[in-house]
């Protein structure tokens, strides 16, 4: 009668019951993918949103329609299938021998679904159509933004003292006192000089005041309030104004603000968008900044595709891109997706649904 060889018994019993402690142990997939998808996924939904941005404003300087797309819903499902068999035998004749096997199988799946939430309803175009709300813009403003970068995007007009409008066929040069006021208001915020208070009224709500400060103040900036209250009309005897919206002036102690829409500050951006000199002929007029005004925001373009831009889009045979070197650019482009987020309105609940598996 042949022996048995008991040390290769030994070493596949030994082998078989190793392979199934390591099997098990690598069953539960969720904790430790838990980082890694939050951090991914995060990083390519931010990227998505600053790429579809840019894409909406290429198409608003080639008059083509904006259209926004939101992910609604990731999720990630994991699958890890095993399966590990065995099997020994031993001869029990003069002829027989001895048997032994191992076998190990597995599957991994890596299946996400992705729902995509086209961006339309009532409430999402009153969030593009209507002009921001002037407490939000100058809450902001009071929160530290800089008055030189929020003001010349979001405002049309200040007590009648008009910006630049944008993209539109009658395009327009912003009054030359609209951007001595915005530096001036810039300066006397940076040194305490003006502020915003949101007060509140028993007869009519809350309201905001633009207040000029009474403290002790420098002759500089004595001149530089007196020179504001000229520029914007105001009553010289008045220290506190309630801001309203409105596109014109109105009585001395009112400070009217006319702010833009979602979609005219996009407009106004979309006139910074440099244009292929074959297809000039396609691209909406814009207004022209006056001379000794810094351009403050610029997508360039060209036929070959960027090395690591901030944000880029492919269109009619040619990139457009923002530098991430341009930190204006940056500035400005981020601000707008913060703005986007501040004034949506759109409900997901009633929103058309595509739901795509990934795999």
């Amino acid at each position: 009668m042949r022996k048995h060889n008991a040390p290769t018994t030994f070493f596949l019993i030994a082998a078989t019951f190793s392979l199934l402690g390591l099997m098990a142990g690598c069953s539960s997939l969720g904790p430790r993918t838990l980082d890694r998808d939050q951090i991914n996924y995060g990083n390519s939904i931010g990227d998505n949103w600053k790429n579809q941005m840019l894409a909406n404003l290429v198409k608003l300087r080639f008059i083509d329609m904006p259209v926004f797309v939101d992910v609604g819903q990731i999720v990630a499902g994991y699958t890890l299938e095993t399966q590990v068999n065995g099997a020994l035998g031993f001869g029990t004749t003069l002829g027989g021998g001895n048997s032994q096997s191992l076998g190990a199988a597995g599957r991994y799946t890596d299946r996400p679904t992705i729902t995509y939430m086209p961006k339309t309803g009532e409430d999402y175009l009153r969030s593009l159509l209507e002009p921001v709300n002037p407490g939000a813009l100058l809450s902001l403003i009071a929160a530290g933004y800089n008055t030189e970068l929020i003001f010349p995007w979001t405002v049309e007009s200040i007590n009648g003292v008009r910006n630049f409008s944008g993209v539109r066929e009658d395009a327009l040069q912003a009054d030359p006192a609209f951007y001595e006021l915005v530096k001036l208001l810039d300066l006397m915020q940076k040194s305490g000089s003006v502020g915003f208070e949101v007060k509140e009224d028993p007869g009519t709500g809350s309201s905001i005041l633009f207040i000029f400060s009474s403290r002790n103040m420098s002759q500089e900036a004595l001149a530089k309030r007196k020179r504001v209250r000229e520029l914007l009309g105001l009553d010289p005897g008045q220290s506190e104004f309630r801001v309203v919206y409105s596109p014109f002036p109105l009585e001395g102690n009112v400070l009217a603000l006319q702010t833009r829409s979602i979609l005219q500050i996009m407009m106004a951006m979309a006139g910074f968008v440099e244009v292929p000199a074959d297809k000039a002929d396609r691209a909406a007029v814009v207004s022209e900044l006056p001379p000794g005004i810094r351009q403050p925001f610029t997508v360039r373009t060209s036929t070959e595709r960027p090395d690591d831009p901030f944000a880029s889009f492919y269109y009619h045979g040619d990139w457009y891109w923002i530098d991430h070197a341009d930190l204006s650019s940056k500035r400005v482009f981020t601000l707008m997706l913060f703005m986007t987020t501040l004034t949506n309105r759109a409900g997901a609940e009633s929103a058309p649904v595509l739901t795509i598996p990934t795999n």
